[in-house]
Order: C-alpha cells, then structure tokens, then sequence
C-alpha cells in the first residue's frame, strides 16, 4: 500500500491508484493542483505532486502505481466520501501482495488514507507494510512539476511518471 507503493515493497523485496472500473465509482476525484503526501510512520511517503483532472484518483498516484494493470478489486465499501478498498496486487511474477486501504476526508482540501499490504517475500517470510497518511491541497502547481510528477520533500528529487 505504499509507495509506499512498491518503492516499500520493491525495497523489502529486493524490488517500489487509475484505478479498475469496478473500483472508480467509488473513489472521489480530488480536484487538480498540488497535493501534498505526508505519512508519519513511513519515511518513503513524504511528497507533493501536481494532479491533473484526468488522472486525479488517489489509488494510483499515492497507494499503488500501475494500480489498474496491477491489482484485482476484491472489495469495496464506501459512504460519502469515507470507504475501504480491499484489493490482490502483482508483485512480481510469482508474488502477490493482499492491499486493503481505509480512507475520508473531502478530496477538495484534504483525505487521510491508511493502507497495509501484506506479501511474503522470496525467502518465504511475510511481511507487512503500513502508512498512515494525511493528504492536503496545496494550490496551484509549480512551473517544474507538469502533471503526474512527484518532488519528494526530503532530496528534492523530481520523478516523473
């Protein structure tokens, strides 16, 4: 659940949300702009990142990337702008990893999110991965950051998607 994705994964594995039609519905559209990622229980989560109206789910940018190619909506419960998406994920080509993430908030100033995943790695021991995050609406976004683009707070490394 982290990228926290599979930056947390792909670390613990020795390898880092558009999100699946079944899925979107439920999700609520943030509005576009600068967000800004904090989760204090996870070093890796630390960001701001320019959203654009056509790619503004949080799943996808903030939980899991590749997160509609990737992963399998097992279940979904929402009401209003609170819900839980339970999910099964690729890892690798042998590995899964179960997702299940619990958010609220109003996705036009701000969302919290908590997500785990759970995976056993290459030498069969599992593992879990938990970020707490708080999410809130910067303004506009930057000159340097286009849509998509992350600037991790910390190096001030800019990824682009």
């Amino acid at each position: 659940m982290f990228v926290f994705k599979r930056a947390l994964v792909g670390a613990a594995l020795v390898s880092v949300f558009l999100i699946s039609p079944a899925a979107a519905k439920d999700i609520p559209a943030r509005q576009a702009g600068l967000w800004t990622l904090k989760a204090d229980d996870n070093p890796f989560a630390d960001w701001s990142m320019c959203i654009s109206e056509t790619r503004n789910d949080f799943l996808d940018t903030d939980v899991w990337d590749n997160f509609a190619n990737e992963c399998k909506v097992t279940a979904t419960s929402t009401s209003g702008s609170s819900g839980k998406i339970e999910a099964t994920c690729k890892l690798s080509e042998t590995t899964d990893a179960t997702l299940q993430v619990t958010f609220s908030g109003d996705f036009k100033t701000g969302y919290s999110f908590e997500s785990v995943t759970r995976f056993v790695n290459a030498l069969g021991k599992s593992n879990t991965l938990h970020a707490d995050a708080k999410v809130t609406y910067a303004g506009k976004c930057p000159a340097e950051l286009k849509p998509g683009m992350k600037k991790m707070t910390k190096s001030g490394l800019i990824i682009r998607p």
